[in-house]
């Protein structure tokens, strides 16, 4: 019974080409709608989480808002951290493993007349812990260059193709700033992270950046790595216990978890994921009302036959299904358009714009929207097919 309802429901559709065409795509653009709205905010989901973990695992970021703490009218005399901060969050805290001061400041790199805008960022050797760097050629900076000051530096992709376009750079010298640096090892592409293009980066031994480039010993943050996932939030709490015996309470502070960090992220996109598919759902609302008004008009077309139906034993509940299924077949048939519409879409998104405006479809999204669609059948059918249903057979056979 319900298949040959959706039988004659197709072949209705095919008898009015141009009014289903028009009633069912309210329906397509409210789910392709749904679809790409929400593959945006996933893809920006997606790609925040591939970034903190290539960024590294069981992270906690210290760091001193200077400016947040005037804001809230809480001047502190602290300035920033030192690298007596970092030493002492090493060794007073046992549920750290690893510790990495560092400051960073845009810079310029110059070689044999080639110039390029980089991030320089002075660090320890504890930073190849924290960070995982990974690398392409070479090695990285280690105890001994940070302890004795070496002129060495790490540099990201996209620097090394730049200066050395036709050449290894291994053993090479760069000039940053005023200073030359020794090449030592390239990384591998890492691309944006945290908004920051990584492989544009210069890493240098953290006291030679200091000393030679800044010309004080203040540091742009701290990155403190747990000795295990289920430590991390205690190793938040003793790095704020050590701090705030340290300094006490500033006003600035913030000691953030990567978990944290990823969960409030989070949030706010699942804010913006109800907000956006919210206004997917608006046009598939839309599209609900045209099929309702559709299916009014097909209700009069077809009295006549909904009264020889009944004449011949159809009963209420028959014409109601009748009518429900056929509404829902054509949120149905627009849902099928709208899915195959909002993913091809969202994959030309993210394969053209892959850097700025990554996508990705989760099969809840689809399954969601389409699911939608059909209530949106049902409901809006419901009328129409409760008034088909009450309908008497005598004065549907002498409607004109």
């Amino acid at each position: 019974m319900m298949w040959e309802t959706v039988r004659e429901a197709l072949a209705n559709i095919r008898t009015h080409k141009l009014r289903s065409f028009l009633s069912v795509l309210g329906v397509a653009i409210g789910v392709s709608s749904v679809i790409i709205m929400i593959s945006i905010i996933e893809g920006a989901r997606f790609r925040v989480v591939r970034e903190f973990e290539q960024l590294g695992s069981n992270l906690i970021f210290v760091v001193y808002d200077r400016q947040r703490a005037k804001e809230e009218g809480h001047p502190d005399r602290f300035v920033a951290f030192r690298t007596d901060d970092s030493e002492a969050l090493a060794h007073g805290c046992p549920s750290v493993g690893h510790v990495s001061p560092e400051v960073r400041l845009p810079a310029k790199a110059y070689r044999l007349g080639e110039e390029k805008n980089i991030q320089l960022v002075g660090i320890n050797h504890e930073a190849n812990e924290v960070f995982n760097f990974r690398l392409a050629r070479g090695r990285l900076l280690t105890e001994e260059d940070v302890r004795q000051w070496q002129r060495v530096c790490l540099v990201g992709w996209r620097v090394a193709d730049r200066l050395f376009p036709d050449e290894d750079p291994l053993g090479k010298e760069i000039r940053v700033q005023r200073m030359r640096l020794t090449v030592v090892g390239v990384l591998e592409k890492m691309g944006r992270m945290m908004g920051e293009q990584r492989d544009d980066f210069v890493y240098a031994p953290l006291p030679v950046v200091q000393q030679y480039i800044i010309g004080h010993r203040y540091l742009t943050g701290i990155v403190a790595k747990a000795v295990s996932a289920d430590k991390i939030e205690q190793a938040a709490d003793e790095i704020w216990a050590m701090l705030k015996r340290r300094y006490g309470d500033l006003a600035g502070l913030r000691v953030d978890t990567q978990r944290n960090i990823l969960e409030s992220i989070g949030k706010i996109l699942a804010v913006f994921t109800l907000v956006l598919g919210g206004i997917g759902g608006l046009a598939l609302l839309v599209g609900g009302i045209g099929i309702m008004n559709i299916m009014l008009v097909s209700v009069t077309e077809r009295i006549r036959e909904i009264g020889i139906r009944k004449a011949v034993g159809a009963r209420y509940h028959d014409i109601l299904w009748q009518f429900l299924i056929e509404s829902m077949t054509l949120s149905g048939v627009g849902g099928v358009i709208g899915v195959g519409f909002g993913w091809g879409l969202s994959w030309l998104v993210g394969f053209f714009m892959k850097e700025d405006l990554p996508t990705h479809v989760p099969f809840w999204t689809v399954a969601l929207a389409f699911s939608f669609a059909l209530a949106v059948g049902l409901f809006f059918g419901v009328y129409p097919a409760i008034r088909a249903a009450k309908l008497e057979p005598v004065e549907c056979l002498r409607y004109e």
